[in-house]
């Protein structure tokens, strides 16, 4: 029999909960939905929606229906009024995280501050923050630099991708301030509460696991950065996004097995997968 180390925070997080009640309830007075890419990363979750009738398309140019739905990442100012040109009745799903972010960026915007945002450039939560401000640049990797090096410059904020570890937004920040020429500095932690508390969790029970399986979508940026982190403390630890992962793991080598997940994982999954562990 295995023992089984189960996060306490674990399965879908307010922000992504909210989302998906609130598309299902759309979905049962409209039946048909658009929306551009994935409204939460994870492949189990957005198979039931589009089955469902949402509709998830690339770009602005392609849309179709009459109905609109804005993920939890957010959108821009720009594409929101692209598409409410176009005739669509919009639902906004932002997650209150990110529009917290949205309405700090107007608000430093008004007041002229350069804004720096520390996360993945090509996240749509970051493209979308970025679209709330006019002097914006992101940083990704240290290589970013370069276009802010040496540059005179009067009042600089610095905010972090909400999904952004701690640790890895302190150490942007400490360069920041060794690298950036400015009269006044100011850095705000925009980073997700939830997000820390899974990590500082995984962590723990890294540490005791003989092995560690993070369950979620390939795709979503904090179950990534939940399996990175466990990887440095457990080195038996494996990303899970659909059972059959589990069948190319031979499970007889563990005794303590730690499970953890990322903030856009059902239940019904998390459930599925400790079913099957215990069989063995």
């Amino acid at each position: 029999m295995k023992e089984l180390l189960v996060a306490k925070n674990i399965g879908f997080c307010f922000g992504v909960k909210r989302t998906i009640e609130e598309t299902e309830k759309l979905l049962e007075k409209f039946s048909s939905l658009s929306t551009i890419g994935d409204i939460v990363h994870n492949p189990i979750i957005m198979e039931k929606l589009k089955s469902k009738g949402l509709n998830v398309y690339n770009s602005i140019k392609e849309l179709k229906g009459k109905y609109f739905l804005i993920r939890s990442h957010g959108l821009s100012k720009k594409e929101i009024e692209k598409i409410k040109k176009l005739g669509f009745e919009i639902f906004d799903l932002t997650c209150p995280f990110v529009k917290r972010i949205h309405n700090l960026v107007e608000n430093l915007n008004e007041k002229s501050y350069y804004i720096i945002i520390i996360g993945n450039k090509n996240h749509p939560e970051v493209l979308g923050i970025k679209g709330y401000g006019k002097k914006i640049n992101i940083i990704e990797k240290k290589r970013d630099f370069l276009n802010i090096k040496d540059k005179k410059m009067e009042k600089v904020a610095v905010i972090g991708q909400t999904t952004l570890n701690f640790n890895y937004f302190l150490d942007f920040v400490k360069d920041i301030i060794n690298r950036v020429n400015a009269n006044e500095l100011l850095v705000i932690n925009t980073i997700c509460k939830v997000t820390e508390e899974r990590e500082k969790e995984g962590i723990e029970i890294a540490k005791k696991s003989d092995a560690v399986f993070v369950l979620g979508g390939k795709k979503s940026s904090n179950t990534k950065k939940l399996f990175n982190i466990c990887k440095k403390f457990c080195a038996n630890t494996f990303h899970i996004e659909k059972i059959s992962d589990l069948s190319k793991i031979n499970l007889d080598k563990f005794k303590k097995i730690g499970i953890v997940s990322g903030t856009s994982t059902p239940h019904f999954f998390i459930n599925e997968v400790i079913e099957y562990i215990k069989k063995f």
